[in-house]
């Protein structure tokens, strides 16, 4: 049985894609009869909650210790993955998120041990100079490189990555977590939450400048006009919900907002099922962040939703425009509003794009599917390892 190290920069049960992609791996590997062991930080979790969820896990798991004190703090992690590394003996070891990479090039850089870049996005694009150089230098020391999308992979080689193999696996959801319930339970549903009559726009993931909520709350002025029960619901990390009640109660929206916060997965996929068109209008900011992919696209499209989603980054491979979402510009509330409107006008659209995303998901975006894509590709890579 061969042994994978996953080092990764988060991990569930707090909120995250770099953590959801990470734990989803590790569930797919072991599955494949893989000896998995996992290496990463769980925040944005109480503790008690992140031990039953480690009790439960197919593999093993090993915290990164969270200190407050940032020196002490990378010193235990640093004698962690030392240990892991030992205690493991693995044959591969996978580094998922930019700071996993740079730990990884260093351990590994005087081992014989074969390892595996896993590339998002932010660790490409959101850096400063020293960290762009760094992130430039330990990727080139990787076996292969394995992006989530084309956008990634462009953003990589940018960057100067040229010395690997450089593959692409786009992001799958887990189709035993999301799925369509019954018209029944999701009719009570909203009206427990009071959105029977109401048109309902969601999106998922940390309320942020790059997630782009304020785009759809900037757009809510022109698509109240046509609908004035439209309802804006936002699940994730509320880290801007002051800023964006703000801007609401400019725009006169303030009725027509929502932030759930950090929900659970049985919430979530009630949310996912509740809503009438998901949205993601994420942004690449000044500094470079851009959204890597969009997780939560192929979750809402398991549940049975399109999505409206913004364009020119790697979020745009996470539907088919014209086919299973419809794509914007981003920055762009009036293009935004005009799609959702779009949508709302022509109940015939929508619904023939909900059935294709549906069927796009479960047929090619599971993490069954994308689980034996990585098997592939590792397989090859320890293969190509052999041959040397």
């Amino acid at each position: 049985m061969k042994r994978i190290l996953l080092i990764s920069s988060e991990f569930p049960p707090g909120p995250g894609g770099i953590g959801t992609h990470a734990y989803q791996l590790a569930k797919a590997l072991s599955q494949h009869h893989y000896e998995v062991h996992v290496l990463s930080p769980q925040d944005y979790a109480h503790k008690s909650e992140i031990q039953a969820f480690n009790a439960q896990l197919p593999f093993r798991m090993t915290l990164l210790p969270k200190v407050l004190f940032k020196p002490w703090q990378s010193i235990k992690r640093l004698s962690a993955i030392h240990q892991a590394l030992k205690q493991s003996d693995p044959d591969l070891v996978i580094a998922s998120g930019g700071r996993a990479i740079w730990l990884s090039a260093l351990f590994l850089r005087k081992r014989s041990i074969p390892w595996v870049a896993v590339g998002h996005g932010t660790e490409f694009g959101a850096q400063a100079r020293l960290g762009a150089k760094l992130t430039q230098l330990t990727t080139n020391q990787s076996t292969a490189v394995i992006c989530v999308s084309q956008y990634t992979k462009k953003s990589l080689k940018a960057l100067g990555v040229n010395k690997p193999p450089i593959h692409v696996v786009h992001n799958g959801a887990d189709h035993t977590q999301f799925y369509p319930l019954p018209a029944s339970e999701v009719a009570c549903f909203r009206k427990n939450e009071g959105v029977n009559n109401a048109l309902v726009l969601l999106t998922v993931g940390n309320v942020s400048n790059r997630k782009g909520q304020a785009v759809v709350i900037n757009a809510l002025s022109s698509i109240k006009g046509a609908v004035p029960s439209v309802q804006y619901w936002m699940a994730g990390l509320p880290q801007e919900q002051t800023k964006l009640e703000a801007l609401a109660e400019q725009l006169g929206v303030s009725e027509n907002i929502r932030f759930w916060g950090r929900v659970t997965q049985e919430t979530l996929r009630k949310l996912y099922n509740a809503c009438d068109i998901f949205v993601m209008t994420s942004r690449q900011l000044a500094n470079g962040d851009f959204e890597g992919y969009g997780i939560a696209v192929i979750e809402a499209a398991l549940c049975g939703k399109t999505a409206v989603v913004s364009d020119n980054s790697g979020l745009a491979e996470a539907v088919q425009d014209g086919v299973t979402g419809l794509l914007v510009p981003q920055n762009d509330p009036n293009r935004a509003a005009q799609a959702i409107l779009k949508l709302v006008k022509d109940p015939e659209l929508s619904q023939q794009l909900a059935h294709q995303a549906y069927h796009n998901a479960i047929t090619e975006q599971t993490w069954e599917k994308v689980g034996n894509r990585y098997v592939n590709l590792l397989e090859k890579v320890f293969s190509e390892v052999n041959q040397t």
